[in-house]
């Protein structure tokens, strides 16, 4: 197809370009990664655009799908089907009364954003971490990925009880050849983590995660699929089991500007609901390998 493809356009009198071939990896894995972990943070630091999106998150407690748009005062979501069953009047009602208050209460805004910035924060500084809490090694490619392996670096001495975690675990990772993205990032726990001399809390060995994004349009990457299963105890033994998943799908980009009242409005349409988990062309991560 591409030859015909360049016998066509010079037989139409326009010259013929050639794909254009990304820049040869550095032969240190490590400095590959730090390159990308710096394109995702320069990313993250200057793409302030709005997306409208559909989640579907399950965990012990069963599962959701919400139709969620982000704002520039935050983010509102309309629950649509919990254990995959529309909502009955009065959850409906319920939930309707939540979507209020974040609207009307400026307070109550405030906490979540608070609770957001936070969390992003975290996020932050656990993505600077990696290229230095690992040592990463070329492990082939696939499907325009380049794969890499990666295990604690011994010399990283963690900053804090979140980045203590990153001395256990190993795992893989796949960066996007030509978009020079991060695409999937796979990881299990080879021995139990502990915090306080394990007084504080323990993670137990065999613990996984997985974390997929992507492109959605607009030069704009998104994570689109999460999977985590931990378990462990905190203080006073108390048990841990964390187990939570999540697919995002159907990302619309919206207006920079948009407000919180108007998302409300624009999820109070009453389009047809449609569950991510099940909806034609959800994303789902790669099959591993």
């Amino acid at each position: 197809m591409f030859l015909a493809s360049m016998a066509l356009a010079q037989a139409q009198g326009q010259p013929a370009v050639a794909p254009e071939t990304p820049p040869p990896l550095p032969q240190d894995a490590t400095q590959y990664v730090k390159e990308t972990i710096q394109r995702e943070l320069d990313a993250d630091a200057h793409d302030h655009s709005h997306w409208r999106f559909r989640i579907h998150r399950e965990d012990d407690k069963g599962s959701q799908d919400r139709d969620v748009i982000d704002t520039k005062e935050g983010q509102i979501a309309r629950t649509l089907f919990i254990n995959g069953q529309p909502l009955s009047a009065e959850v409906r009602a319920a939930d309707e009364a939540r979507m209020k208050k974040l609207v009307e209460d400026a307070g109550e805004r405030a906490k979540r954003e608070k609770r957001a910035k936070d969390d992003e924060d975290k996020l932050t500084q656990m993505l600077k971490a990696i290229p230095d809490a690992f040592i990463f090694k070329y492990d082939g490619a696939e499907n325009g990925q380049v794969r890499l392996s990666f295990f604690p670096n011994p010399h990283y001495n963690a900053p804090n009880r979140e980045l203590q975690v990153f001395r256990s675990l190993s795992g893989k990772m796949w960066i996007d050849r030509a978009a020079g993205r991060l695409s999937r990032m796979d990881g299990s726990l080879f021995e139990d983590v502990t915090f306080g001399w394990g007084l504080l809390g323990r993670l137990n060995k065999g613990g996984t995660f997985s974390v997929s994004q992507k492109h959605v349009g607009n030069s704009h990457w998104e994570i689109t699929a999460l999977d985590v299963k931990m378990t462990g105890h905190a203080v006073v033994f108390k048990s841990i089991n964390v187990k939570q998943l999540q697919r995002m799908t159907d990302f619309r980009r919206v207006r920079d500007d948009l407000t919180i009242a108007e998302a409300y409005q624009m999820l109070e349409k009453g389009e047809h609901p449609i569950s991510a988990e099940t909806q034609p062309g959800a994303a789902m991560p790669p099959s591993k390998n």
